[in-house]
């Protein structure tokens, strides 16, 4: 029950989805494979799964994070980034796609090029991820 208030709450909290914006990629922090910052603005780019980098579950893991987030800073360092935020997590990150100067969708690469799955929700989606990364 506590969950549904909480998914509810969160859902009123989401803004409408906000106009396009170019930012410059030069200026983003990689944090992972699937989250990036734009001055104090914490963005997760919606729709993937990045292999965790703070608390891997195997050693392979941990290496597809590294490369995943190594892959992330080159593409969002390519030129211009594109965001288009369309609310907010749990946590009060932006939830946003970034899009490439060639209009490339970034998390689409990530997930073309093996460095991340297609988001799904739930213990069994959780296990799968873990299975996939680790083996």
């Amino acid at each position: 029950m506590r969950f549904a208030v909480l998914l509810i709450l969160s859902a009123l909290a989401v803004p409408a989805r906000s106009n396009p914006e170019t930012l410059d990629g030069r200026n983003a922090v990689i944090l992972d494979g699937d989250t990036i910052a734009f001055d104090s603005e914490r963005v997760r780019i919606i729709d993937i799964e990045a292999p965790g980098i703070s608390e891997p579950h195997c050693e392979r893991e941990e290496i597809f994070a590294l490369r995943s987030r190594q892959r992330l800073a080159e593409l969002i360092r390519s030129g211009p980034i594109t965001i288009e935020r369309v609310g907010r997590d749990h946590l009060g990150r932006t939830l946003a796609r970034l899009f490439l100067p060639d209009g490339r969708d970034v998390a689409a690469v990530l997930v073309e090029e093996g460095l991340a799955l297609p988001w799904q929700e739930g213990p069994e989606a959780r296990e799968s991820r873990q299975r996939h990364w680790c083996g």
